[in-house]
């Protein structure tokens, strides 16, 4: 099923002279003008998908030959695994060849073929095809057992857990679907198959079971063809069965763990595509029911994945067809405001790498604009919408730095969250901006505002990164909902509670040995500044293997908890002892819920080179642009109080090095009204 672009919806006679259609009823004005009988116009639906089946098929056939064309009968003995089985297609009698590449021998007696699965009409849809005429796709021949396992795996995970992440929790599937009970040849729908392939892919995933692996990727074969065959029905298309098949595969596709991960990130774009597609289709009628606005704002954010994939800003149409479902939430929802800063973001991203805005200030008050509306939306907060802070009274490993938070739900904890990883990449960017400009031979920013901004987004930078390492114990499950108590780390006695105190007014960010290292230079050792996560660089990647691997496993991660963990493991605000700390969380979410990405992203973490250094700012530029005063003299600036010289490099940068009589805990330069260039 490949995704063909928008559609011309003009009749045959208008494209054909390459002229515009008023699309009138029952035939156009072109037509009408030119005393022809108007063609009509294309089932769009129809249009939206191409058909690839006879295609890949034919290239099935053509591989099966040069393997000497092999023929498996049914009662072939088990030695005959790992050839294709092929069947002949008699000349002159048109039928569908099915091809089912054998599932590996088992490696050990888990992987033994337990559920007597019967490969002549099922088959992974890596081979390239799958069946297309209604009998092959109404039998769904896969075991009961085999079926009820991935069903139950994909409602603990995906629909009843609470850990799930918001964007792929499907707890609103009951609204919108429900299972036959026709028992006569095992008829199945599209979202069976889908959620079937989803959770017996998650199984296989834990058990390491190629058996499952093979049935799971039948199951999403049968779910292609019946998803296909709904697309073809302008009726079947709108239903919302078949946005949820579509959103269901979309998992499926984030899931699959393939060698060569940039196709799997195509994969995963193209299904996006023709899901935004369909939602346009669909129109505003969707949003009459909680679940279509449910499954149209998980379809949006998984679009705005796929724009930051691509450097590509939101499509139009999604943000008219957003604003109609933005009526419907209630007032004091802060969604209404934050999924247009994103849009910002996604703009500004992609005027910024196509050099539309090249210049640093425009580049630089454009990003601070938008962090200052982000900041209003936490500022004007309904106090339904609060949390409440808590201080342990004893340590506990999931609790860094002893302070916590207690969310009114989980939904309100990840919009908090959402709301600082969007400011924590802004942050970051206007941090790595402004250095960058500052280094540069000839900086363009003017020296006394820009240092000022500088210290006050690295200030809200420390201070958000704090913030999300507070919401985690309640993600994990471990804060009592009630008052606020912490689970124990005594194994033996998992009734005990650590009893906590609420605090009314937010503390400061610990002043720990590790964060003040991150905050101070020694003399000998000046360090320049690490960047983190931003806007224009969301992955750090080494090269597009290692980004599409990155964005793969940042997208498939079903825990809530593990992008903002990520996000603090990467940032210039991360301490070497909140690293260590992050990592741990990372891990521990892999023990517990069996979630490989959050290992695989903990050691990205750990193998990052250091924690965040900072920018040392020569306050000299401060008095040639005529500051208000510098604490600081110039011939301090030109000797470091060691024997060795300052050193100026660029126009404007030095490592700041002064005797350590005037540096303390929390050592500052006074810069225009006395703010503190590092606090």
């Amino acid at each position: 099923m490949v995704y063909c672009g928008k559609p011309s919806k003009g009749c045959s006679n208008c494209r054909d002279r390459k002229i515009r259609c008023d699309q009138r009823a029952p035939g156009c004005g072109q037509c009408e003008k030119r005393h022809q009988t108007c063609p009509g116009y294309r089932n769009l639906v129809d249009l939206m998908f191409r058909d690839e089946s006879s295609h890949v098929i034919k290239k099935a056939k053509a591989r099966a030959r040069k393997k000497g064309n092999l023929i498996v009968e049914p009662s072939t003995p088990s030695g005959s695994e790992g050839r294709l089985s092929v069947t002949p297609e008699p000349r002159g009698k048109p039928s569908v060849t099915i091809v089912v590449p054998a599932t590996p021998a088992p490696t050990s007696p888990a992987d033994s073929d337990a559920w007597g699965f019967d490969d002549s009409l099922l088959m992974s849809p890596e081979s390239g095809s799958w069946p297309t005429t209604p009998p092959a796709m109404a039998l769904y021949n896969i075991p009961a057992v085999c079926q009820e396992h991935g069903f139950a795996f994909f409602f603990s995970r995906f629909v009843t857990a609470h850990e799930t992440a918001c964007h792929q929790k499907f707890d609103f599937v009951r609204e919108v679907w429900k299972p036959s009970r026709t028992k006569r040849e095992r008829q199945v729908d599209s979202v069976l198959a889908s959620l079937t392939a989803v959770g017996l892919m998650g199984m296989a995933s834990l058990q390491r079971r190629n058996d499952l692996m093979d049935a799971a990727r039948k199951s999403y074969g049968v779910a292609l063809g019946l998803t296909k065959d709904a697309l073809k029905d302008p009726a079947e298309a709108v239903k919302d069965s078949t946005m949820l098949s579509i959103l269901i595969l979309g998992v499926f596709e984030m899931m699959a763990e393939s060698p060569a991960r940039a196709r799997t990130v195509t994969a995963f774009q193209e299904h996006v595509n023709g899901a935004a597609a369909l939602a346009r289709i669909r129109g505003p009628a969707q949003f009459q029911t909680r679940a279509g606005r449910r499954m149209f704002s998980m379809l949006c954010q998984r679009v705005v994945i796929s724009c930051a994939m691509k450097d590509m800003p939101m499509p139009q149409h999604l943000k008219e067809l957003w604003h109609e479902m933005a009526k419907t939430l209630e007032p004091g929802n802060p969604t209404r405001h934050l999924m247009p800063l994103v849009w910002r973001v996604l703009q500004l991203r992609h005027d910024i790498k196509n050099h539309v805005l090249t210049d640093p200030e425009i580049i630089v008050e454009q990003i601070l604009s938008i962090e200052n509306d982000l900041e209003k939306v936490t500022d004007n907060m309904a106090p339904s919408w609060r949390y409440r802070q808590f201080k342990v009274t004893q340590h506990h490993d999931a609790v860094f730095e002893g302070y916590c938070h207690l969310y009114p739900s989980l939904h309100h904890a990840n919009i908090w969250n959402c709301i600082r990883t969007t400011r924590v990449l802004i942050l970051e960017t206007i941090l790595s901006q402004i250095s960058e400009d500052f280094s540069s031979f000839n900086p363009r920013l003017n020296s006394s505002r820009y240092i000022e901004e500088y210290n006050h987004a690295r200030r809200k930078l420390k201070r958000l990164v704090y913030d999300i390492c507070a919401s985690v114990p309640q993600h994990l499950g471990l804060m009592d909902p009630v008052d606020g108590s912490i689970g124990s780390q005594d194994e033996d006695d998992t009734s005990a509670r650590i009893a906590t105190v609420e605090v009314r007014e937010t503390p400061s960010p610990p002043t720990s040995p590790s964060s003040r290292s991150c905050d101070s230079t020694s003399p000998s050792e000046p360090r320049r500044h690490l960047a983190g996560l931003t806007i224009l660089d969301v992955t750090k990647a080494r090269d597009e293997d290692d980004e599409a691997e990155r964005y793969m496993l940042l997208v498939s991660a079903t825990s809530t908890v593990v992008w903002p963990l990520y996000l603090v493991g990467m940032s210039t605000a991360c301490t070497e002892e909140m690293k260590h700390w992050v990592v741990g969380r990372l891990r521990m979410v892999t023990m517990e819920t069996g979630i490989k990405q959050a290992d695989a992203l903990a050691n990205l973490i750990a193998d990052e080179g250091g924690v965040g250094g900072v920018d040392w700012i020569d306050p000299t530029l401060e008095q040639t642009m005529g500051g208000d005063g510098l604490l600081l003299s110039p011939d301090m600036l030109s000797h470091d109080g060691w024997g060795n010289g300052g050193g100026l490099y660029g126009l404007g940068l030095s490592p700041l090095q002064v005797p350590m009589e005037y540096m303390g805990d929390d050592f500052g330069v006074g810069v225009g009204g006395g703010d503190l260039v590092w606090v």
